[in-house]
């Protein structure tokens, strides 16, 4: 086993792992994700009951996507004797994913905290709030974070088509799950919850193939 596929295989175990941790922490202290649909001033008043200890798991769950970064560095190194072309545009859509969803969630930790503690008008706080949830969450973490995300996906899986068809299969199936998530601000009603579910699954995914990698 070289160095490169024993960074690659434990950075696509332990990058999953972390962003599960982070993301069901929040779900049990937050309500997270289903706050996100609830009014502002409903999200400030929770995210401020919080305290730090709310604010130390949105930093962790940042970086659990920051952390994306060097899986899609060390994915398309370890994919480049396979199929050069695949592993490029992994590691390039691994970074974008890893970045736009990092912006993203960066909201929580450097402007929500204080929007939470605002003695402005509650209706300008709320709706400088509306605006950054709007285009730096809904708009660049999700959007581009889905598109990114499934884009690194399928460009792994067409890699890996012909030893490993299967799990190759299975990664372009969730990946499809995953974009289903950028129908949801134009009314795709069911978008939401086969995001959410591709997304579960395709941590699971990503842990299998850390495993494989490992195992070769």
């Amino acid at each position: 086993m070289t160095t490169l596929q024993r960074f690659t295989g434990l950075a696509m175990i332990a990058v999953p792992l972390m962003f599960m941790a982070a993301f069901t922490a929040l779900q049990m202290t937050f309500d997270y994700p289903g706050i996100l649909r609830q009014p502002a001033n409903e999200i400030l008043a929770g995210f401020s009951a919080g305290g730090t200890g709310l604010l130390a798991l949105w930093y962790v769950f940042m970086l659990s996507a920051l952390a994306f970064i060097p899986v899609g560095v060390l994915s398309g190194l370890w994919l480049w004797e396979r199929n050069r072309a695949a592993a490029a545009f992994a590691a390039t859509f691994g970074i974008l994913a890893g970045l736009v969803q990092g912006l993203g969630l960066l909201r929580w930790v450097i402007l929500v905290p204080s929007l939470a503690q605002s003695s402005a008008d509650p209706a300008v706080t709320q709706a400088v709030f509306d605006a950054f949830h709007l285009y730096a969450g809904a708009g660049i973490g999700e959007h581009f974070g889905y598109l990114f995300t499934a884009l690194w996906t399928i460009s792994v899986a067409a890699a890996l088509w012909h030893s490993h068809r299967l799990v190759a299969g299975i990664g372009m199936v969730l990946a499809l799950g995953v974009l289903a998530g950028m129908a949801e601000p134009f009314g795709f009603a069911l978008a939401g919850i086969i995001n959410a579910a591709a997304y579960t699954l395709w941590a699971v995914w990503l842990v299998v193939l850390g495993i494989i990698i490992l195992r070769e």
